[in-house]
């Protein structure tokens, strides 16, 4: 999608960790691989929105709450950014809404990427969580 002065939006998974119960914070999973690792934009520009997505693996799995950080030297003083979310309770329950999944946004973030300078991930859920899902993805211009 082509933004103003010829920049450019795109949309990519930052981060993924599937079936870990963590409770304390830990690092997740590079893009869409299932090995640790920073993540990399694709081109210098922003990042200007974060799209949280907490998911069950199974009928047993419960994830209540938990948060994620994101942290880039790109990222000055304040290199470290906490992003809170609220889960959803057993999988075999109704739940209220995206059926036994939630979503969540951070809009207007703007904070500065470069390719060179890679985002570390990282996740913990509270309240004894079983096999959770999360995924992280990321709205990005290159202007």
């Amino acid at each position: 999608m082509m933004g103003r002065q010829g920049g450019q939006v795109y949309v990519d998974q930052m981060f993924n960790l599937a079936g870990a119960a963590v409770t304390s914070l830990t690092q997740m999973n590079a893009n869409t691989s299932a090995a640790v690792g920073l993540y990399t934009p694709l081109s210098k520009g922003h990042l200007i929105s974060i799209q949280i997505q907490v998911s069950p693996q199974a009928a047993t799995s419960l994830a209540q709450s938990g948060y994620i950080t994101l942290t880039s030297t790109a990222w000055a003083p304040i290199n470290t950014q906490t992003i809170p979310f609220t889960g959803f309770g057993l999988a075999t329950a109704p739940q209220p809404a995206y059926g036994n999944g939630e979503s969540y946004a951070w809009e207007n973030v703007n904070l500065p990427v470069d390719p060179a300078l890679g985002i570390k991930g990282s996740v913990i859920y509270f309240f004894s969580p079983v096999t959770p899902n999360i995924t992280v993805t990321g709205r990005f211009s290159t202007f």
